[in-house]
């Protein structure tokens, strides 16, 4: 018989590959600008190669929309393979036994070893608290700013608490929180069917079972898979590997597996109407969030009344009116900008105040106050378009009622 293939090395393949990656990006950087991250003193998201404003309030409702819809379509199809091969918890988890394994068969003692463990246990969280500030300030800015003690307090305080909540995990807490409190294991049985991924013993081979307890023993969370689908079962595949080891032995195949559900029970078919269509809508979603990034302005402007303060008829029997304008570069460059009015309208037009030359920095925004005198105002002038000019181009447009 040919022997069966161990999922553990893959699986750590998988943690490793995954952990990297994260570790990673906030330090790929594409045109000088990180390639994931937001930067809060801006209000900007930079998402690989895209600026996106917090103002542009739709992008982020579709980005989270597809975030839930990949959330679903995922649990319904591959159940709480997440949990066992892709979460963070479960790979700190599997870091800190490890840890403790290796320092105990390595150093002399016993105190020593746990000594080590935590130390390591520490540099590790910290490693963690770091990496999710990388997130919002660029690694290099960080450490500076760590070593000058000016991180921040709202950076200060989400680093450190979850430097120490990190650490409070590796430590006492573990693989008790996957099986105690973390929610998604109540959620996912909630959103599976009977043809979801899932990992059982088989119970037609049931007669096949030598009652060795390897699948008990190896597994992380305490179960017993041959009591059937339990809300503690992360879908690691321990249990697998260590079935499969002791029957090899006995010239026989393991007796647990993946399978998308029961063929006799009505399962076996992942790619069913309902997951076909939550994966239909994924992809529309990510469509008009591409769309959306690629045919966005590369600014913006924005007209408003200003406060308190009326139309204004001068002695000469022209008017003046005021208003602030809100500027906003969204491009990845400084640009130059001017203001004008629309050629078609502007006879007897004027704008009075800071309207040209007007440098912003990439991802910035600029308040003007301005004022725009009509000295004859035919009826069917009384709203007209200022415009943004770049050069020659026009980026942005907005109208503008001078009698109101």
């Amino acid at each position: 018989m040919t022997p069966q293939r161990k999922l553990g090395p893959f699986r750590q393949s998988v943690q490793w590959i995954t952990t990297l990656v994260l570790l990673l990006i906030p330090f790929v950087t594409v045109g000088g600008e990180s390639l994931l991250r937001l930067d809060a003193p801006s209000r900007t998201l930079l998402f690989f190669g895209a600026a996106i404003r917090i103002e542009e309030l739709y992008l982020f409702l579709l980005a989270t929309l597809i975030l839930v819809f990949i959330f679903l379509f995922v649990t319904m199809v591959f159940g709480r393979i997440w949990c066992g091969w892709l979460c963070p918890q479960t790979t700190l988890s599997d870091l800190a036994g490890f840890i403790l394994k290796k320092t105990a068969s390595l150093l002399p003692g016993k105190l020593f070893p746990l000594v080590v463990a935590h130390l390591l246990f520490a540099l590790l969280a910290f490693l963690v608290g770091a990496n999710l500030i990388w997130y919002f300030i660029p690694p290099a800015e960080f450490f500076e700013r760590l070593l000058n003690g000016n991180l921040g307090l709202v950076a200060g305080i989400t680093f450190w608490s979850t430097a120490a909540f990190v650490y409070l995990d590796l430590a006492f807490v573990r693989r008790l929180f996957c099986s105690t409190l973390c929610p998604y294991g109540r959620i996912q049985l909630m959103a599976m069917d009977r043809n979801t991924l899932t990992l059982a013993f088989n119970p037609a081979r049931t007669s096949d079972c030598i009652r060795c307890g390897a699948c008990v023993r190896t597994c992380p969370t305490g179960i017993d898979i041959r009591d059937g689908l339990q809300v503690e079962c992360i879908n690691c595949g321990r249990c697998l590997d260590a079935c499969r080891a002791i029957m090899q032995k006995q010239g026989k195949t393991g007796l647990i597996h993946y399978s998308f559900g029961i063929t006799e029970q009505g399962g076996g078919r992942p790619l069913n109407s309902k997951s076909l269509t939550l994966g239909a809508l994924v992809l529309v979603l990510c469509s008009l969030l591409a769309a959306g990034v690629a045919l966005r302005k590369e600014a913006s402007l924005k007209v408003r009344r200003a406060d308190m303060i009326q139309v204004k008829h001068l002695a000469d029997g022209s008017l003046v009116n005021f208003f602030t304008i809100t500027i906003e570069n969204r491009s990845r460059k400084p640009a130059v900008y001017d203001l004008v009015i629309d050629g078609s309208s502007k006879a007897g037009l004027e704008l009075l105040g800071p309207v040209t030359g007007l440098h912003l920095a990439a991802n910035d925004n600029r308040r003007i106050d301005l004022l725009v005198k009509a000295s004859s105002l035919p009826p069917k002038q009384a709203m007209i378009q200022l415009q943004l000019m770049q050069g020659e181009r026009i980026v942005a447009a907005e109208p503008l009622s001078i009698l109101d």
